[in-house]
C-alpha cells in the first residue's frame, strides 16, 4: 500500500478539514474520570474541522457504578460506545473499534488522560495531505504531570526514513498522537497484535511490513501525562520480552536476519529490567533523543 492513497479534502483558503474524523478512545475501571473529562474536552474543542469528530469509545470490562453513571449522563458525546464483558486489553479493544468504523477519512487515537492541542487534528490532516506517501503520523509532545505541569519536551523523528530507522531502536511515534488514513485500516492486516504493553510498537512494525509510510508532524500538538510511578510501571520482564520480539522483527525487516543490530533488541529487554531510578536517568540523559536522531544509516 506504499504510495497511492486517496487525496484528503482540505479547503486551503481557511485550512478547514472537509473530511470526517474518527477518534478511538478506551475507558477502564481504573481510569480517573476528571482526567478523562479533560482529554475528551480537548477532542471536542478541536478547531478547523467542518464537522465534529466522531468519538468511538470501548469500555474494557465492567466500569463500576461511578463510571456507569457518568456514561449515562454523557453518552450523547460519543458516536458509538461498545462494551467488553470482561477486560480484554488494549489491542482487542482498539481492534473492536476499528471494526466499528464507517466512512470516515481520518482516524485519530487519544488516551483518556492526555491533552490534544486545539489545532492538532487540523495540522495532522494538513501534514498527511501534503505527504501522500504517508499512512500514519504522530507529532511532537510535551510530558506533563498529574497536575498538568510541563515536565519537558518529547521529540520524535519527522521524516519517514528517519522514523523507519528509529523503529529498530525505540518507538518513534507516540501512540496517543496517532493520525491514520481510514484507508490504511481497510486492510485486515492492519490490526493491533497481542503484545503485552507493546501493542503500539507492534502495530507500527506490522504497518511497515505491509508497506505503510510512517512519519511525524514537526510541531508539539499533544500533552502526554506521565503521572506518578511512570518508570516503575515500565519495569517488566514480560513487557521487555514482547518488545524484544517486535524490535527484532523491525530489525529483520530493515537489515535482514544476520545482523549485529539485533543487539538493540537485547538492550531494550535489559532496559525493562533496570531499577526505575536508573531507567529515569537513562531516559533523561539524552540517550533516547540521540537514538531517535540516528535516522539515516
Amino acid at each position: 500500500m506504499s504510495g497511492g492513497f486517496p487525496p484528503l479534502q482540505l479547503r486551503r483558503e481557511d485550512a478547514v478539514v472537509d473530511g470526517v474524523c474518527a477518534v478511538l478512545m478506551t475507558l477502564h475501571a481504573a481510569d480517573r474520570l476528571d482526567l478523562f473529562e479533560l482529554a475528551l474536552a480537548s477532542v471536542e474543542g478541536q478547531r478547523g474541522l467542518s464537522c465534529p469528530p466522531r468519538i468511538y469509545l470501548c469500555c474494557d470490562g465492567p466500569l463500576g457504578p461511578e463510571r456507569d453513571d457518568w456514561l449515562r449522563w454523557n453518552w450523547h458525546r460519543f458516536h458509538k460506545i461498545v462494551q467488553n464483558g470482561r477486560n480484554l486489553g488494549l489491542a482487542a479493544s482498539l481492534n473492536r473499534l476499528i471494526g466499528e468504523l464507517a466512512d470516515e477519512d481520518l482516524v485519530f487515537r487519544m488516551d483518556g488522560d492526555d491533552l490534544s492541542e486545539p489545532d492538532r487534528f487540523r495540522k495532522q490532516a494538513d501534514h498527511l495531505a501534503r505527504n501522500p506517501g504517508l499512512g500514519l503520523i504522530g507529532c511532537q509532545a510535551v510530558d506533563i504531570d498529574e497536575a498538568g505541569r510541563d515536565c519537558g519536551p518529547r521529540r520524535y523523528p519527522v521524516q519517514p526514513e528517519a522514523v523507519d530507522a528509529a523503529l529498530c531502536r525505540l518507538n518513534p511515534v507516540l501512540h496517543p498522537a496517532w493520525c491514520l488514513r481510514r484507508s490504511v485500516l481497510r486492510d485486515p492486516a492492519a490490526r493491533y497484535p497481542q503484545a503485552y504493553l507493546s501493542e503500539d510498537l507492534a502495530f507500527l512494525v506490522v504497518l511497515r511490513g505491509i508497506g505503510i509510510g510512517i512519519g511525524n508532524h514537526p510541531e508539539t500538538l499533544l500533552r502526554w501525562r506521565i503521572g506518578p510511578g511512570f518508570f516503575a510501571r515500565r519495569r517488566s520482564a514480560r513487557r521487555g520480552w514482547a518488545e524484544m520480539i517486535w524490535y527484532g522483527r523491525a530489525i529483520r525487516q530493515r537489515h535482514g536476519l544476520l545482523t549485529p543490530r539485533q543487539a538493540y533488541a537485547l538492550a531494550r529487554f535489559a532496559l525493562r529490567l533496570a531499577p526505575p531510578r536508573l531507567m529515569r536517568r537513562i531516559y533523561g540523559s539524552g540517550l533516547r533523543a540521540r537514538a531517535a536522531a540516528l535516522g539515516h544509516e
